[in-house]
């Protein structure tokens, strides 16, 4: 059995060897939002999800993404982490219990990231990964805002849960 958490550093050298053999062998970059919409384009004909650039619903962004949820669960099943339960912590302590609320706010977040993704030109990974690697000014504007949203968020919230900033 592998330690309960995983030194960070695991995640960094694994993210760095994906990006670089898809790099490799794909010869193009590290994008899960693309791998999302690939997937979403087993279910449906709609223009946008069905692109050249997107790779086709059973293309290599849909097994690559399909990867990722199914290296999560082993993962978290050999190092002994893998507790179901549809208790949130602090999500519940900020929304509470009830699994209406937890699926309106849980999908109303996944649209607000589509959208976001969308205008930023990629996710997170997309620019904070393969972006900045490139050089890319657009990607460097679009992590600094991320991680500027993401701290704003985290005070919000630490005010909202425990009262205090």
């Amino acid at each position: 059995m592998l330690e309960s958490y995983w030194p960070f550093y695991y995640g960094g050298l694994a993210i760095a060897a994906v990006a670089l053999l898809v790099l490799s062998i794909g010869g193009d970059y590290l994008a899960i939002t693309r791998g999302y919409v690939s997937v979403c384009s087993i279910f449906t004909r709609r223009p946008y999800f069905n692109t050249p650039d997107i790779g086709g619903p059973f293309g290599f962004r849909t097994m690559f993404t399909i990867g990722v949820v199914v290296g999560g669960f082993i993962a978290a099943i050999v190092s002994g982490g893998f507790k179901p339960t549809f208790a949130f912590g602090t999500f519940d302590s900020v929304w509470g219990t009830s699994m209406a609320v937890k699926g309106a706010v849980l999908v109303s977040g996944g649209i607000c990231w589509g959208y976001g993704s969308r205008m930023a030109g990629g996710c997170t990974s997309g620019n904070s990964i393969s972006g900045i690697s490139r050089g890319s000014l657009a990607s460097i504007v679009a992590t600094v805002c991320f991680l500027v949203g993401g701290a704003i968020v985290v005070h919000i919230l630490e005010y909202v849960v425990r009262g205090k900033l």
